[in-house]
């Protein structure tokens, strides 16, 4: 499926890591530890008087779907965590009503599957109504925000610490342009309970975790023959540093260089990295990895091929 165009918004509001866990319960040298080892130090956050719903109307409109374009049909709302803080019917009937670029929406759907891979069970949704010629041109619209809740309820310990981060894709079925590959998808069904695991199960899932990646990232035939970089679930620095001890030829090809600075953004993370990379100039000229391993072992992934019409030299 071809990616026509993607904005993003991380909010500048920062909150460091130490308030986030004390007020979890935390000691201010449990939350220390906590930031050199997971290498989080701080997490964007959004204003408390800045609305979910106001801050996806805004990335709409940088979007810039004009009234001569193919319409959109189909719009996806995807969050890692299953309650967001919206006013009126939720997310996707309220941006329906209230932005012109979507009056011609026809479907409407909302993943939440309580884990952070969820963008590419979005992905997967839209090609399939693709394939159908049930949708020509779509919206996938992905993030969370904790900044109605508590702090402490970003803390997940001895994991993360999760931010706001928010993204917009604009996809349709052309074949030129930017191309998204079809997206891998699996569930490793005996680690359903995600967040709420029992420690033996969490040992299991951990010790599991380098190997389900590796995978991923075989299913999309990712090498770095053909390939640049892997764009990841920033879910904490232990873990980029365990998989690269065993795939040694990774250690500076994955970008985490949102994660000290932003946080986990959930469901966000790899899109967030992409949209980012897409702003640099001159384009990218080789394929870059996306790959998230959601709680509950929601694998996902899929390849980003440039547009070989903007590919310098």
């Amino acid at each position: 499926m071809r990616l026509t165009r993607m904005v993003d918004d991380i909010p500048t509001e920062r909150v460091d890591a130490v308030d986030v866990i004390q007020a979890a319960g935390g000691s201010r040298s449990e939350a220390r530890v906590f930031s050199k080892l997971f290498g989080i130090e701080q997490v964007a956050a959004l204003p408390r008087a800045t609305s979910l719903l106001h801050t996806f109307l805004t990335l709409l409109d940088r979007l810039e779907v004009s009234a001569e374009e193919t319409p959109v049909d189909t719009l996806i709302y995807v969050h890692a965590l299953p309650i967001q803080p919206v006013e009126g019917e939720g997310v996707t009937t309220e941006l329906v009503r209230r932005h012109p670029a979507l009056k011609q929406v026809k479907r409407r759907y909302e993943i939440d599957q309580h884990n952070c891979g969820g963008g590419f069970w979005g992905l997967n949704m839209l090609q399939m109504l693709f394939r159908a010629g049930l949708s020509q041109r779509a919206l996938l619209v992905l993030g969370d925000s904790l900044s109605a809740f508590g702090l402490g309820e970003r803390y997940i310990p001895g994991c993360t610490i999760l931010g706001d981060g928010f993204v917009v894709m604009l996809l349709d079925n052309q074949h030129d342009g930017i191309q998204l590959t079809p997206p891998f998808v699996e569930h490793r069904a005996e680690f359903w309970p995600g967040l709420f695991i029992e420690s033996q199960q969490k040992s299991a899932f951990y010790a599991e975790h380098n190997a389900m990646m590796a995978h991923a990232l075989e299913e999309i035939d990712f090498s770095f023959q053909t390939h640049d970089v892997l764009l990841p679930h920033n879910i904490n620095r232990l873990t980029w540093l365990n998989f690269t001890r065993l795939n040694p030829d990774f250690e500076a090809r994955i970008d985490t260089r949102l994660l000290p600075d932003v946080g986990h953004c959930c469901a966000a993370d790899p899109f967030l990295l992409l949209s980012r990379r897409l702003q640099n100039s001159p384009p990218f000229s080789t394929r870059c990895g996306l790959l998230s391993i959601g709680a509950g072992a929601f694998i996902g992934a899929c390849s980003v091929i440039p547009d070989p019409l903007t590919i310098v030299g």
